[in-house]
């Protein structure tokens, strides 16, 4: 009878060890795979419509209606107080209310330009860029659009003393308006110095 060849100790180990360790490509699941074939348009478009929605659920939430709101509406309506102040007009500023020269002007919410805001931090932060060239227009952002809602505030009352009539349009539509073309503007020249400033560090890295 012939012998069976010995095994060598350890082989059949060795082959279940290499069999445990060989690599086994990781397929994506449904979702990602979608995501990852949809354009940058759509991704963009996409990612917007969520920080939207995400804003829209905190501005109308409870808690941002009965403890941020206010306290927002009043610091922007002092603000625009001490402005109409500088330039020489006596005004006074109590809660959400500037009063003087014998009328008044409150800042309701929708007044605080928060919305206006919203959508260009959301179209800043979706663009596909890294964040160290998304930072400084998230800050430009906010502080340009701040600064305009007060001299915005200011400039209905001066409209509201000196031309009532008009006092409508320019608090609905002259407002849209106003923040709609700023707006628009900063994403514009934000976006082309981000994308001068990438452009430079690909070049530089290359």
């Amino acid at each position: 009878m012939a012998k069976q060849p010995k095994k060598k100790k350890g082989s059949s180990k060795k082959v279940r060890s290499e069999k445990q360790t060989k690599p086994t490509s990781a397929q994506p699941s449904f979702f990602k795979k979608y995501w990852q074939e949809k354009s940058s348009v759509f991704k963009f478009i996409a990612g917007f419509a969520i920080c939207i929605i995400v804003f829209y659920a905190l501005y109308y939430s409870i808690f941002f209606q009965d403890y941020l709101k206010d306290p927002i509406l009043q610091v922007q309506t002092a603000a625009g107080a001490a402005l109409l102040n500088i330039f020489g007009s006596s005004v006074t500023a109590m809660g959400d209310v500037i009063s003087g020269a014998g009328t008044s002007v409150k800042v309701a919410g929708g007044c605080d330009g928060i919305e206006a805001t919203a959508l260009l931090l959301a179209a800043i932060l979706v663009f596909p860029l890294p964040f160290k060239y998304k930072w400084p227009g998230l800050l430009a952002g906010v502080v340009v659009l701040g600064i305009l809602n007060v001299i915005r505030i200011a400039g209905l009352y001066l409209v509201k003393v000196h031309w009532p009539s008009a006092f409508d349009f320019m608090h609905i539509q002259g407002g849209l308006y106003l923040f709609s073309f700023v707006t628009i503007l900063l994403m514009i020249i934000w976006a082309n110095w981000a994308l001068n400033g990438y452009k430079q560090d690909l070049a530089t890295a290359s």
